[in-house]
């Protein structure tokens, strides 16, 4: 690894710390904040009720703070190298929210946060730790910047009617796929602009880098609330991971090494890395087996 790679994966490994403080607040705080009417309800009282409590900012602030060095790490290394060592903020989280529960970790939780984590390490040996030279086409920013958006609304509009596990690994998921998708662009404008491309194709696509972060920061707190931190984390984790890669493959022309043959070995980790995702998901407690947890255990100041 070059000098560049070695400083993108050490500034991956700061941020993948920020967001599991992040997810292990934000989870908290969502469990402390859902009541009956904010469960099935339209969402507003549940948010403005967020809103009131400082350890939930803590997590937004942290949150921010791991973005920002993630966005750091993309300036040093491609994305296939730096996306995918997000998902060690999986295995951090996990116990981080126990601590926070004060609950013990089942075994199946460990399991699938490992099985989903050797899955994804596949991919990251996989990578080539050199950005691509290809000129990104502008046709194919065009798509992807109308597709991403359209498929998002689509899966969180068809969530709505879901029961709360399932709305919650679809919600999880379009957050997932908002936020992969931004840090596939914030890597597309670097590169756009040492091109010297068109200002209003990068004014386009950082327009995507603002709205995406938003999107994915609110679907994630309802995710949280309905499914937990195994099925809301695990899943945005996945789904941010794969979204990511894609677009570093499609738009920018990055590849996995080994030709033909690393490009099995990486379906055979996607596999790997779901059956994780699975495993996780069924194993970790239900809202309801928090609940009396989350009654028990003192709320912070207001």
């Amino acid at each position: 690894m070059t000098a560049h790679s070695s400083i993108a994966v050490a500034l991956a490994c700061c941020s993948a710390l920020a967001y599991a403080l992040s997810a292990a607040l934000q989870r908290r705080e969502t469990a402390r904040t859902v009541d009956g009417s904010t469960r099935t309800g339209t969402g507003v009282p549940f948010f403005g009720a967020l809103l009131r409590r400082p350890w939930w900012w803590g997590g937004v602030t942290a949150m921010v703070l791991g973005a920002l060095i993630h966005v750091v790490a993309l300036g040093f290394g491609s994305i296939t190298l730096v996306q995918p060592i997000g998902v060690t903020s999986l295995i951090l989280a996990l116990p981080l929210d126990a601590w926070l529960e004060r609950r013990r970790i089942h075994r199946g939780e460990w399991i699938g946060a490992v099985v989903l984590v050797i899955g994804l390490a596949g991919l990251f040996g996989l990578a080539e730790h050199q950005p691509s030279d290809t000129r990104p086409d502008a046709g194919i920013v065009l798509t992807t910047l109308l597709v991403v958006p359209l498929v998002a609304l689509l899966v969180a509009g068809a969530s709505g009617r879901a029961p709360a596990v399932p709305r919650a690994v679809m919600r999880a998921a379009v957050s997932g796929l908002c936020a992969g998708a931004t840090s596939g662009l914030v890597r597309l404008t670097f590169r756009l602009v040492q091109d010297g491309r068109s200002p209003w194709l990068i004014g386009a696509v950082l327009a995507a880098v603002v709205v995406l972060p938003v999107a994915s920061v609110l679907l994630l707190q309802t995710a949280y609330r309905d499914g937990g931190l195994d099925a809301g984390l695990s899943t945005q984790i996945t789904a941010d991971q794969v979204t990511a890669m894609a677009i570093g493959i499609v738009v920018l022309g990055e590849r996995f090494a080994l030709g033909l043959s690393g490009g099995f070995l990486a379906v055979l980790s996607a596999v790997v890395a779901v059956a994780g995702l699975v495993t996780l998901i069924r194993s970790g407690p239900t809202p309801e087996q928090r609940a009396p947890a989350a009654t028990a255990a003192p709320a912070p100041h207001r």
